[in-house]
């Protein structure tokens, strides 16, 4: 074998080395509530498990907005207010706009409000 082949050989497995360190290992499945209440931090995962109010949703996304959750349960922002419950902070607003980063943001579930009283 050359050295030019040799060479050939080595630095494509150089380079599959290089590219594993940085795959990124992403859990299968967290539901968000279960990690706040053992007081972990979320990692990063493919699919994570809401609860707002007291409807469990999966999800396929690291983020979504205010819009977007209130959405998967048939809700909108023009009707209703969205907050979420953060470990020793208690409920903060979510606004329509607001992107929740689930593996970044401490989020143990979501909460509806209803702007008009007679709604939900």
């Amino acid at each position: 074998m050359t050295e030019f082949e040799r060479r050939e050989i080595a630095e494509p497995k150089e380079e599959v080395a290089v590219l594993k360190k940085d795959v990124e290992v992403l859990e299968e499945l967290i539901d968000l509530e279960e990690q706040a209440k053992e007081g972990k931090q979320p990692k990063k995962a493919k699919r994570y498990r809401l609860r707002i109010d007291k409807e469990k949703k999966v999800v396929e996304l690291q983020e979504m907005t205010g819009t977007q959750i209130l959405g998967l349960v048939d809700k909108t922002p023009d009707k209703y207010l969205l907050s979420m419950k953060v470990p020793g902070e208690g409920f903060q607003p979510v606004s329509p706009e607001q992107t929740v980063v689930f593996h970044v943001h401490r989020v143990e579930r979501f909460q509806t409000l209803a702007l008009d009283p007679s709604e939900g």
